[in-house]
């Protein structure tokens, strides 16, 4: 923060290849973490230029403390010790404390609505401040905004309450020895250790049980996160949560435990995740019994991973290797594009191009196809790897998951090459990921996980072409019309993309699947209850992923009988037959159910009736060769 030549981020044509495949050295991570470091201080130069002025125009009793007072103060301790701002600027919620209110002075259309007012979030400069001076010695005396009562001193965690009105106005003083918070109606007083949980102080909680990594200047971590008033991405401020201890040491069992499994099993997904993975922050408290994960990250959050508990530690290894590829793409995209970027004002046709993404029941464009193609071809090399090293059912498991994201990732990263959006280091990036891809598709899985992969993908495709594509209107009504008077079909028409968010459905086969490869005995329990609920929908995939034929074809059938514009029970019952019993029209309708779906709507609209979707695809089959 102190005066020095600026360096330049450049990132060498090697080290963009070794990215892509996941190889990414010491010294690119470095780069990446670098960068973002250097992103940080210009936000906050950026504030700089705005936080007086607008301090100047809120009415607040006493004025609001100087921004630039703080950021001096700021510099202060950082020459009295430069690990002590370090450790509060590497605190994720920093940056996106910083970029809200940049864009909340932007103006009213230019950031999410906050609850908070203006003045608190101009305050926080001070916070940064107080929570530096503390750490460094650097005697001061700060006012700063209080969250009910709560003070946030970034870095580290929350002390109060100390005041009872929703917001209030606080004091930190800080001496040689430490500080004291002190408010309308309490004090807190900290040590410069800033010791473990104690009335009034609730600390970012490091998780315990791991190795120490090395020492990079970021101090010890990762921390979980149930205290920040910044760390949720979409809602601010957050009061800090009130988890047990019992609960956070599940936590950090089951944290501990994946970093342990990836330092064994995976060291360069192990490295990454030590380098860029600063902050976890606990949201449901539900598990995810075997299921998906739901996990995320920001670009306004560098570091912090948002994720609900883990099954296990496999599956939270997973998820961490997904979101530490995330979290390394964010920073390589601010060093470099990937993707051609749409000029300003421009409604740039490349960048509203949609695609089929396997992992998502949305249609997705450029940017999100490559952020999910590089996260999962990471998580597809973490569980074949993991294959190797387990037996039983823990090896189906990981046979399925790798053979199911070894056919998304080939069908992503094919749809995503042919995109002219891509910069020539975007191709590059791309070609890297699609060579590291091909050279799985020899690999064996077990005969069993891998027939479930093929159903899953299969459906997973069918039903997402489905839901968001369409043929036009005039093109189904001749057809139909053709289907009415006995004619033969005419060729077949291309396909559009029309997303449809209100037809997606929660996803029933895939935790189905993943519950029988990991607890077969307690999935035939729960199918037997399933049976006797009597909920269709449920009752079929059971079937099917329990490989009961007949069973699946029957439940399919009166699961469309019952909702017959549902595509999910027509595509079941066809996925219900063995492979080798499928004719052209079982092909067409997983090929083209769109086509399917858009004829029989347009037959039902004229009076014919609902044809069976089988029938009708045999008989849209014959028309030959179709275009997608």
């Amino acid at each position: 923060m102190t005066a020095r030549r600026l360096d330049v981020h450049r990132v060498p044509l090697e080290s963009l290849r070794a990215m892509a495949a996941g190889d990414a050295s010491e010294t690119d991570l470095r780069l990446l973490r670098s960068a973002q470091r250097s992103q940080l201080l210009l936000v906050l130069r950026a504030l700089l230029d705005h936080v007086d002025e607008a301090a100047g125009r809120t009415r607040r009793p006493g004025g609001v403390p100087s921004g630039r007072l703080a950021w001096e103060l700021l510099c202060a301790a950082q020459e009295r010790d430069a690990g002590a701002v370090e450790s509060v600027l590497a605190d994720p919620t920093v940056m996106a404390w910083a970029l809200r209110l940049l864009r909340r002075l932007g103006g009213p259309a230019a950031g999410t609505p906050s609850t908070a007012p203006l003045w608190a979030e101009l305050g926080q400069f001070q916070a940064l401040a107080a929570a530096a001076a503390l750490r460094s010695g650097l005697p001061c005396a700060l006012r700063v905004p209080a969250h009910r009562g709560m003070v946030w001193l970034p870095g580290a965690g929350m002390a109060g309450p100390v005041a009872r009105r929703r917001w209030s106005e606080a004091e930190v003083r800080v001496d040689g020895e430490g500080a004291v918070v002190r408010g309308e109606s309490g004090q807190v007083p900290l040590s410069r250790l800033l010791p473990a949980p104690a009335p009034g102080w609730r600390p970012l909680r490091a998780v315990r049980g791991l190795a120490s990594g090395a020492d990079d200047g970021r101090g010890a971590g990762p921390w979980l996160d149930t205290v920040s008033p910044y760390r949720d991405f979409a809602r601010y401020p957050s009061a800090p949560g009130r988890t047990g201890e019992g609960r956070l040491r599940r936590w950090e069992s089951r944290i501990a435990g994946a970093y342990t499994l990836l330092e064994r099993e995976a060291p360069a997904d192990a490295a990454a995740l030590r380098a860029l993975v600063r902050m976890l922050v606990p949201e449901s408290l539900r598990t995810a019994e075997g299921g998906v994960v739901a996990s995320a990250s920001s670009l306004d959050a560098f570091g912090a991973v948002t994720l609900s508990l883990p099954y296990d530690e496999t599956q939270a290894a997973a998820v961490l290797v997904h979101e530490t590829r995330h979290q390394q793409l964010n920073a390589l995209l601010s060093l470099v594009h990937l993707v051609q970027p749409a000029e300003d004002g421009a409604d740039d046709a490349k960048d509203w191009r949609l695609y089929y993404a396997p992992w998502r029941a949305d249609p997705r464009p450029v940017r999100g196809l490559l952020h999910g193609v590089f996260a999962f071809a990471g998580v597809g090399r973490f569980w074949r790897t993991h294959r190797g090293h387990v037996t039983g059912t823990e090896r189906e498991r990981a046979d399925f998951e790798f053979a199911v994201l070894r056919e998304q990732v080939r069908e992503a990263v094919a749809a995503l090459a042919t995109d002219d959006a891509l910069t020539e280091a975007g191709r590059l990036f791309v070609d890297e990921i699609a060579h590291l891809v091909a050279a799985w598709q020899d690999d064996d899985v077990a005969a069993g996980p891998g027939a479930l992969a093929r159903h899953y993908c299969a459906l997973r495709r069918a039903l997402w072409r489905a839901r968001h594509l369409e043929i036009p209107g005039p093109a189904a009504e001749r057809l139909a019309a053709a289907w009415t008077a006995g004619r033969p079909a005419t060729a077949l028409p291309p396909s559009g993309v029309r997303p449809r968010p209100d037809l997606i459905r929660l996803d029933l086969f895939g935790p189905l699947a993943r519950f029988h490869l990991t607890a077969p005995g307690p999935f035939a329990r729960r199918r037997v209850r399933e049976e006797e609920r009597g909920d269709l929908a449920l009752r079929a995939g059971c079937a099917a992923v329990a490989g009961d034929a007949e069973a699946a074809a029957r439940r399919y059938a009166e699961w469309g009988a019952r909702e017959p514009e549902e595509p999910e029970a027509w595509l079941g019952a066809v996925l219900a037959l063995p492979e080798h019993a499928r004719g052209a029209g079982a092909a067409l309708l997983l090929d083209r159910p769109e086509v399917v779906a858009g004829v029989r709507r347009a037959v039902a609209a004229a009076g014919g009736g609902r044809p069976a979707p089988l029938d009708l695809a045999a008989w849209l089959a014959a028309a030959g060769p179709r275009p997608r």
